[in-house]
């Protein structure tokens, strides 16, 4: 009786034990809302929350493209660069001539051949995805500084929709960030790409034996990571009216921190878009509160720096023992533990 009374209690004490590490996001931005709420009356007010949701937007539809990137075990580092760089090529395309109604869509271009350069130097050139998005995040930034003088540049209405309208009384930046997300997690679960992008993750090198196109996918992925940025541009600098020389500037290490505050594992084959958003919004909750608490901006930095070193450990924990393999069930590729 006592004996069976014991595996009971260690079956529900593990249960609760995973639910609290795969909640682990949601129960901290939980616990985060209720203190920022205790702690000022004006941080829970609608219209707070609705600037929260607004200024986390540009950082949710990064967080998705960053999403693809980290469960194939790669990094992006050059999203900021491409922020700014997508936006000042059509600026600089808009003083000589483009007609200001194609200016989104050569935007989003942009960032879509900017993420697939990135792409194709580690698919095929065979590079480190830290080292060529290290060197693109220079590189993209320096020609979007000469472009610009690395001085501000003011945006025509027409490119600040997608920052300052509205959907339906629904501020646009928000309308964007959830469309984003939703076709990124339609994509990642319910498709081939996606699967072959957790199989990758899992085991590049199996993906590879079971004749999945590793290289396509690997610039598919970095291709979605410059079109999400890209999109981010035009939500921050349309916000703005205006193209600064320093937007953009370390918000990959805000992006990063953030999937992987959602469980996405750092070393692949694993990840939610769900989950990225939830750590976009507790970042995002945690950079308003301190304002409102009127606390240095630079705590932020130590906080984020600091989660993000914490998530790695925990993920470096996990991933000896619970590190994915791809397997073959019945003909199909199914992703497994």
């Amino acid at each position: 009786m006592s004996a069976t009374f014991t595996g009971a209690t260690r079956r529900y004490t593990g249960t609760l034990g995973e639910v609290l590490l795969r909640n682990t996001v949601l129960i901290a931005a939980a616990v985060v809302f209720v203190a920022f709420s205790l702690a000022s009356s004006k941080f829970a007010s609608g219209s707070n929350l609705r600037n929260i949701a607004i200024q986390g937007s540009g950082s949710a539809v990064m967080a998705v493209g960053m999403t693809f990137v980290i469960i194939t075990a790669g990094i992006d580092l050059s999203i900021g660069a491409i922020l700014f760089l997508s936006t000042a090529g059509v600026a600089e395309l808009f003083v000589h001539g483009l007609p200001v109604v194609w200016a989104p869509l050569v935007a989003v271009l942009f960032g879509l051949g900017l993420g697939a350069l990135n792409g194709a130097s580690i698919a095929f050139v065979g590079i480190n995805p830290l080292i060529v998005t290290l060197a693109t995040l220079n590189l993209y930034r320096g020609v979007g500084g000469h472009l610009t003088g690395f001085s501000t540049v003011y945006l025509p209405p027409g490119m600040t929709k997608f920052g300052t309208g509205t959907v339906a009384s629904i501020p646009a930046p928000i309308v964007v960030a959830a469309v984003v997300a939703l076709v990124g997690g339609v994509v990642l679960r319910r498709t081939v790409f996606g699967r072959h992008v957790q199989a990758i993750g899992a085991n590049a090198e199996a993906a590879r034996n079971l004749g999945l196109p590793v290289r396509r996918v690997l610039v598919g992925v970095y291709a979605i990571s410059g079109l999400t940025a890209a999109f981010a541009g035009l939500i921050e600098n349309g916000r703005l009216g205006a193209l600064q020389p320093t937007v953009g500037l370390g918000e990959e290490l805000t992006v990063i921190t953030a999937v992987v505050l959602g469980g996405t594992s750092l070393f692949g084959g694993k990840g939610s878009i769900l989950g990225s958003l939830f750590g976009v919004a507790l970042l995002q909750m945690v950079a308003n509160g301190l304002v409102l608490a009127h606390i240095s901006p630079y705590v932020f930095d130590m906080l984020r720096a600091s989660v993000l070193i914490v998530a790695v450990l925990i993920g470096t924990s996990r991933a000896r023992g619970l590190r994915a393999v791809p397997i073959v069930r019945r003909g199909r590729l199914e992703v497994g533990p």
